[in-house]
């Protein structure tokens, strides 16, 4: 049963995403709708100018080897895998806070074993060629023994830019394998 919790909640988290009227997103004031409000921040969630999130090319899958291995299929430790993604956008102030959500995927491979792996997801928000935001973040996801792969959401709600530029901007996630943010 728990093998099925990720998928669960990555289906939850699209469906928080979306709306059984789309004109109840972009228009949330219209006569005899009722605004979505975020539980946490009491503040209305403003969907209608949430940038989407795109995969970019090449980001989306992420293999580690062995030390000295690169290249050397039977030296693979494990590879990742992101597919599925959404995101919730809020105001406030004049910023736009968005939570980004993706779902992935750990496969062990030939040289590695049952633990906790981390994988390299970045989180970037651009206009053009000017980056607006970026975090790349070490995620832990634990493989258990037995178990040949796990799935895992990823989820970053510290994402911030200029809510005037919401309607510019690209929302990028995926696997970058470095440099790491420093504390």
């Amino acid at each position: 049963m728990l093998r099925f919790v990720p998928a669960l909640l990555s289906a939850a988290l699209i469906a928080g995403c979306t709306s059984a009227d789309p004109r109840a997103v972009l228009n949330s004031g219209a006569k005899g709708q009722q605004a979505a409000i975020d539980p946490v921040t009491n503040a209305e969630v403003i969907q209608g100018t949430c940038p989407q999130v795109y995969l970019r090319e090449g980001t989306a899958y992420f293999t580690k080897y062995a030390k000295g291995g690169d290249g050397d299929a039977s030296k693979v430790m494990h590879q990742a895998s992101l597919s599925d993604t959404t995101r919730q956008c809020r105001v406030s102030g004049d910023q736009m806070i968005v939570t980004v959500a993706a779902s992935g995927r750990v496969v062990t491979g030939p040289a590695g074993k049952a633990g906790t792996v981390e994988v390299p997801i970045r989180v970037a928000v651009s206009e053009g060629d000017n980056v607006l935001y970026s975090d790349l973040q070490k995620f832990p996801v634990t493989v258990l023994e037995g178990m040949p792969a796990e799935q895992f959401i990823f989820t970053n709600a510290n994402v911030t830019f200029p809510a005037a530029k919401a309607g510019a901007v690209k929302l990028y996630v995926g696997f970058d394998p470095g440099p790491y943010n420093t504390p």
